[in-house]
This record gives C-alpha cells, sequence and structure tokens, in this order.
C-alpha cells in the first residue's frame, strides 16, 4: 500500500472540490441562460404599453391578478402609480415606505406644493416620480420592474424593488 503523504492528500483533495465545485455550477450557468419563457404566475397584466403611455402622468393604473404559489391560488386586486421618466415607464407601488399603508392622490391643496401622492396615517408625502419630500417616510416609492409581454406591461406584483433615499 502507497503511502499519501499531506502534499499529495491536499493536492487530490483541492482538486476533488474544485470538480465538484464546477459539475454544481455548471448547471446553474445554463440555466441562468436558458431561453425560456417568463412566468407570468405572480404577474399583473397593467395593459398595452401604447396606452399607459398615454397621459396625463402620473396616473393610478388598477390591476387583477390571480397569483398561484405552490398549491395555493388567490384573487388579489390592487393598483399602481404610472409615470414617465427619460421615455421610461415608472412604476411605483402604493405602499408607503413608512409603516405599509397606502398612500393615495394628495388634496389640490397639496398637489399645488408639489404632492402627487399623500400617506393620510402619517403624513407621509411623495411627489410625481415617488420620491418621498415631506413627512416620515425614509426613502421614495417601491417600484415595480415592467415585462413587455405580447404587447402588454407585465409586474411581478409580490416582488417590489426598494428604492434608495435619491
Amino acid at each position: 500500500m502507497d503511502k499519501v503523504n499531506r502534499r499529495s492528500f491536499l493536492k487530490g483533495s483541492f482538486k476533488g472540490a474544485i470538480g465538484l465545485l464546477t459539475i454544481s455550477v455548471i448547471p446553474l450557468g445554463l440555466v441562468a441562460c436558458s431561453d425560456d419563457s417568463i412566468d407570468t404566475s405572480s404577474m399583473a397584466n397593467l395593459g398595452p404599453l401604447d396606452e399607459l403611455k398615454k397621459g396625463p402622468f402620473p396616473k393610478k393604473v388598477n390591476y387583477k391578478v390571480k397569483v398561484k404559489d405552490a398549491w395555493v391560488e388567490q384573487e388579489l386586486e390592487g393598483f399602481v402609480y404610472l409615470n414617465v421618466e427619460n421615455r421610461d415607464l415608472l412604476i411605483m407601488s402604493p405602499i408607503c415606505t413608512h409603516l405599509g399603508c397606502t398612500a393615495g392622490n394628495a388634496e389640490e391643496a397639496k398637489q399645488k406644493d408639489g404632492v402627487a401622492f399623500y400617506c393620510p396615517c402619517h403624513g407621509g408625502e411623495y411627489d410625481q416620480y415617488g420620491v418621498n419630500i415631506g413627512g416620515p417616510p425614509p426613502r421614495p416609492l417601491d417600484l415595480f420592474e415592467p415585462y413587455l409581454i405580447d404587447g402588454n406591461v407585465h409586474i411581478p406584483i409580490l416582488s417590489p424593488q426598494e428604492r434608495k433615499k435619491i
């Protein structure tokens, strides 16, 4: 029987570890690069892109969606705020970033001061782009990443993206 010294043991262990890592990482890379269609089971269809890009802005867009999560299916109704920034859609969650209340359209008096959305729970104020401009909210309204599918704009309704303070 051959004696294994420390150097050859470590060398073999290193090669084995690299081999295992390669075997486990390559399939993940192939999945990430695959061209499968987008899973729309938790996406809300906001409507045709051409219609959404028509003003006036900002505007409220309602949605209804059936969300499938494993074996549970539920219907959700809600709305998002929509604006256009640099010719791109800006789709904002109406959920206040302070404590999770719903921010609504501001009254006319507040709109004259540049407040587009107002959260009545604690006085959160946001401008037309969802940037916090008054009250306790620590950051702007969260955004949804839009996906264009067959001419319609879809958003992953369960996954808003947090924006940092501008």
